[in-house]
């Protein structure tokens, strides 16, 4: 794996970088690409986290501040759910999976930006009830077009109560990675598309010493972390665990600088924390003026 080094990174208050230095989003010369993981995004009706219409609003408020022109979202529970949300996103048109249960992956995208939905990618789902699929969508802007793969791989969590559990969500989740580098070895292989966009919540970090899960894709020569040295917003000595990939042909879009953490935990009480999540949104920009090569 080759890592991007000596990235800017522009941690957010309220008020997002792209405010301040003009709307990156609307370059027509570039993409913004994010990912967001929304913990237990429902519909309303017998949620995991209960939310307000307020609720709703503040989380748009947080995408509409970072202003993506495409994000991967995760933990979706159905169109019910993400409709809810894009009442206060108006702008934006989603895709969403069907087979996560109440988890399910999707992308919301501007209107304008030109997406396939090419459906889920069910290999993921390694174990059924525990684990989810990935979604798939063909994107283009201007000059650019790429494959897109949202994730969201299996977690470690308070629920492995013995060691013998945990030792078995890192196999899954270590099944679950190396699936995903099979896939970008098939697409890249075909030769008919080389730019590959991965992102969404690894639930893991590529530079793992001890009980790594993301090896397969950390030591894929053909594919670039770009946020290896991102730490996660709400414990900044502990290292990230979303993130977004880049195959070799679309990492040379990349524009230095553009990485960007919106950390929101400063802005809002504890309560209102909760009520949006317990991930923060990255993103990044490439350019798109350059003719397509594939």
């Amino acid at each position: 794996m080759k890592y991007l080094f000596n990235i800017l990174l522009l941690p957010f208050v309220f008020l997002s970088a792209c405010e301040q230095n003009g709307n990156a989003s609307n370059n027509p010369d570039t993409i913004s690409i994010a990912t967001f993981n929304i913990s237990w995004l429902g519909d309303g009706i017998d949620d995991e986290i209960p939310r307000t219409d307020a609720d709703y609003q503040r989380i748009a408020n947080i995408i509409s501040n970072l202003n993506p022109d495409i994000m991967g979202l995760q933990e979706i529970e159905n169109d019910a759910a993400i409709n809810k949300l894009l009442n206060y996103l108006p702008g934006y048109e989603f895709y969403i999976g069907k087979n996560g249960g109440n988890q399910n992956p999707c992308i919301i995208y501007k209107k304008g930006i030109e997406v396939s939905e090419q459906g889920e990618y069910t290999p993921l789902i390694v174990e059924p009830y525990k684990t989810r699929p990935g979604l798939i969508a063909k994107v283009r802007k201007g000059n650019f077009d790429f494959i897109m793969l949202v994730v969201h791989l299996k977690s470690t969590s308070r629920y492995d109560s013995t060691a013998e559990l945990e030792q078995y969500s890192r196999e899954l989740r270590k099944q679950q990675a190396e699936l995903v580098n099979y896939w970008s070895d098939s697409v890249l292989s075909l030769k008919t598309e080389k730019d590959i966009i991965i992102l969404g919540d690894f639930n893991d970090y590529p530079n793992r010493v001890t009980n790594p899960t993301l090896s397969s894709l950390a030591e894929n020569s053909n594919l670039n972390f770009l946020t290896m040295d991102l730490k996660s917003c709400k414990f900044p000595i502990l290292n990230g665990i979303d993130h977004i990939i880049t195959s070799d042909n679309a990492n040379k879009r990349y524009v230095v600088g553009s990485l960007r953490l919106y950390d929101f935990n400063s802005s809002m009480s504890e309560t209102e924390i909760e009520k949006v999540s317990d991930h923060c949104p990255i993103l990044v920009q490439l350019e798109v003026k350059t003719k397509d090569n594939d």
